[in-house]
């Protein structure tokens, strides 16, 4: 047992474990609890500079980053799930599985999210989209994505859950492997769009099962998400929808999550990229609307769930403030994250429906952080 080791071993908490899931849980069902639920990352820009993309296949040097993230992060005691999660393969996974071509960055982010190799599209029509049977297991980048999890669950504590590669939404993985052109498809072949775009759910469904199996996660009922929170379901990234109106989006995106949703329980946890000149807040009024979905996960959502919390009460709750804009942008604004926290704090902790999460560069900082959230929680 190294240092590092012995570290991880000294923040086993067993009880706050389960007060965290409790706390995640309660407020993505909308149960007052007097507090908001925080995470706080601490990603020291340090421990991921020797990080090189040539060797992105070999999980050595990025499960040595996120070891020494969480125990950083652990250290500060904020409303995490003690997770680690394969979160340096991007959109690769699915994509491999069809033969598409991968563009890998020359460096890592050295951040959390780490956004990975970007796909190059495959199919010239959604004829040949849609007609192409579902790859099977073993395909593509999966026999290294196995032996990735083996090596993350062989390294790692067993209280510490090993969570899979970050879940594609169906509709972003079917545009990335048709490009843009599947926007001109919605109109012309709706059919031939929903097919494939199930087929994109079915194959994130089975890629994730395999990777519950080697990881001994359960393959229903606890689904703890890339960011170590405990999700209302699946969480899927699919920032592709932003394209679509409402209407769209109820009709191509939602009977995928509910096909995702059938195998691993819960209801929908769907997340989509919110920049500060960007809310996309279309799709919220969309999401409102539909039991398929229970939870929507975006940047800046704070502000959505701020101005629109009476439509939004007991219906779609809401996960936000991640990503390297927000904590800046509210720093700015406001003067420093204390100030907008006791502002914001006093008027929304006995409500519900919020999780936020973040990361901070330093254990300090992130300390200094946690003791001003658990402050403004006393006004």
């Amino acid at each position: 047992m190294n240092e590092l080791d012995r570290q991880l071993e000294r923040l086993n908490a067993p009880a706050r474990v389960q007060e965290v899931a409790n706390l995640h849980t309660n407020a993505f069902s909308w149960e007052s609890q007097g507090t908001i639920p925080l995470g706080i990352h601490v990603v020291n820009p340090d421990h991921g500079k020797d990080l090189d993309y040539r060797d992105w296949i070999d999980p050595r040097p990025f499960l040595e980053f996120q070891r020494r993230i969480l125990v950083d992060t652990l250290e500060v005691g904020s409303d995490l799930m003690p997770a680690v999660a394969i979160n340096h393969l991007g959109d690769a996974v699915l994509t491999s599985m069809y033969g598409a071509s991968l563009h890998a960055p020359e460096a890592g982010s050295t951040t959390l999210q780490d956004v990975g190799p970007t796909p190059i599209p495959k199919f010239s029509s959604i004829q040949e989209a849609a007609a192409t049977p579902l790859p099977d297991l073993g395909v593509g980048i999966i026999p290294q994505v196995e032996a990735i999890a083996r090596h993350y669950r062989e390294y790692l504590p067993p209280w510490v859950r090993v969570v899979a590669p970050m879940p594609a939404g169906p509709f972003s993985t079917a545009m990335e492997l048709r490009g843009s052109d599947i926007l001109m498809d919605l109109l012309d072949h709706p059919d031939l769009c929903h097919q494939f775009i199930s087929n994109c759910a079915q194959l994130q469904i089975n890629v994730e099962r395999r990777v519950r199996e080697i990881v001994g996660t359960p393959l229903r009922g606890e689904n703890i998400s890339n960011f170590c929170i405990y999700g209302a379901g699946l969480r899927l990234g699919d920032d592709s929808m932003v394209n679509l109106s409402p209407d769209m989006i109820l009709e191509f995106c939602v009977p995928a999550f509910a096909q995702v949703n059938r195998h691993f329980g819960g209801n929908g946890h769907i997340h989509f990229c919110s920049l500060p000149h960007s809310r996309f807040e279309h799709v919220y009024p969309a999401l409102i609307e539909t039991p398929e979905v229970k939870v929507v996960s975006s940047q800046f959502g704070f502000e959505y769930y701020e101005r629109h919390l009476d439509q939004l009460r007991g219906r779609l709750a809401v996960e936000c403030f991640y990503g390297d804009d927000v904590y800046p942008y509210i720093c700015q604004k406001y003067g420093s994250f204390r100030d907008w926290a006791n502002d914001f704090v006093p008027r929304f902790k006995n409500e519900s429906g919020l999780v936020m999460y973040f990361q901070i560069s330093s254990l300090e900082e992130g300390q200094e952080v946690w003791a001003a959230w658990k402050e403004a929680h006393r006004k």
